[in-house]
């Protein structure tokens, strides 16, 4: 029995279907081949077909589209844990997208307003801004940085202000507010006198805005139609040729690069017209003290703006809808740099930003992140909310901060 056993297993096995059948392995291997090049065919056919379809064909050459949720970034949890969404170093961080700092070199001079225009003040050398940014930053004793030893931050600077900036937000959102979604509803609420352009340098502050201005063509952008080249023909083209043809009496070209760049540029210098007494006041406190200029890091953005601001910073402001309503686009706020001031002029500023609190003429809170700032927030009709409670309705009304309850502990 043993001896059969070791025949059986020394003879050759034979195929099923006979020595010349073919082996069911290489049919299914035809089969799949047929199959993988059958729904190869089909996807071919398909993406043909979406891309002749409206909106990227022959008839809409001039105005490439690109849809809102394409250029809109998803917010992304830190997977390491570094971020909590009750905190409020984070929430205030979600609003704080910081610009590339801007080069004076890289800036062109201002010289067209006549000395007996309103906009005379426009009138800014790239020297002179050069010169303010490095008093700015020029060394000087003290520790500086984000927290440095002895830091005092008044109870007003604290937490709550989020809320009343929230409730100011929410009454420009029901009173028929209309933020700038793009250059061109900026350059509208100039020519409107909505908003009100700022010098790029004074002897107490600068703008170190714009350092992320692109030179590209101008675009239009709303969450219904995506974005669109501004080009003749387009609704919007004839007010970016308003402002360009008399800037404050300069004249850019809308064909030429860097002109749009320097438009784009003096576009994010504005606010609204209550905001920049404010500012004076603060910065000329701070000159007065120490002999040299505030630097301003924020001030109006168009919603096109913030996001691509927002698209290279995992942690930003996630903008959603039309409900959404970043400060920086209400024209309300600016933010001002800090880390580079030692403590005793950090305290200073603080101090005289409670005081103005206490006065009703703003809000201000501290940002302890990696773009550490002190953000300003000022009333668009001059007066403060009269209560503190962030209701349901709020929180719908900005959907951002559904879910999110401030931690006012710092």
């Amino acid at each position: 029995m043993i001896a059969a056993a070791i025949t059986t297993i020394g003879m050759p096995s034979q195929p099923a279907s006979g020595s010349e059948g073919i082996p069911m392995v290489v049919i299914a291997a035809a089969i799949m081949t047929v199959v993988i090049l059958l729904f190869g065919g089909i996807a071919f056919v398909v993406v043909s077909q979406m891309d002749s379809s409206p909106g990227t064909g022959a008839n809409n050459r001039n105005l490439p589209q690109m849809t809102a949720a394409a250029m809109i970034p998803i917010r992304v949890i830190d997977p390491l844990g570094g971020e909590d969404e009750d905190d409020l170093d984070d929430l205030i961080a979600s609003w704080e997208v910081a610009e590339e700092e801007l080069k004076a070199g890289d800036v062109a001079d201002i010289s067209g307003a006549a000395v007996e225009d309103k906009d005379f003040d426009l009138n800014v050398s790239a020297t002179f801004l050069a010169e303010r940014q490095r008093l700015a930053f020029e060394p000087r004793p003290g520790e500086g940085g984000i927290r440095p030893a002895g830091l005092n931050v008044p109870k007003e600077l604290f937490g709550d202000g989020v809320i009343k900036q929230k409730q100011k937000l929410a009454q420009m959102n029901s009173s028929g507010y209309r933020q700038p979604m793009d250059f061109a509803d900026l350059a509208e609420k100039r020519l409107s006198g909505d908003l009100l352009e700022m010098p790029m340098a004074t002897e107490s502050f600068y703008l170190d805005v714009g350092g992320s201005a692109q030179d590209k063509v101008f675009s239009s952008f709303s969450f219904q139609s995506g974005v669109a080249d501004i080009v003749p023909g387009h609704p919007k083209f004839d007010v970016l040729k308003r402002i360009a043809d008399n800037f404050a009496g300069q004249k850019y070209d809308l064909n030429n690069a860097g002109d749009r760049k320097q438009m784009r540029r003096r576009l994010l210098r504005m606010f609204q017209p209550r905001a920049k007494p404010i500012l004076k006041e603060l910065a000329d406190a701070y000159f007065l003290r120490f002999r040299r200029p505030l630097r301003v890091t924020s001030l109006t953005r168009s919603m096109d703006y913030q996001i691509l601001l927002n698209s290279n910073n995992a942690n930003s402001f996630k903008v959603r809808g039309e409900g959404s309503l970043p400060p920086h686009t209400s024209g309300c706020a600016f933010d001002l740099a800090r880390k580079h001031m030692p403590v005793d002029e950090q305290n200073f500023v603080m101090a005289k930003l409670a005081e103005m609190e206490r006065d009703g003429k703003l809000d201000a809170l501290i940002e302890y992140g990696a773009n550490a700032c002190f953000h300003v927030f000022i009333y668009h009709d001059g007066n403060p909310p009269r209560a503190l409670n962030l209701g349901q309705m709020e929180y719908e009304t900005f959907p951002f901060l559904a879910g999110i309850r401030l931690n006012t502990s710092h």
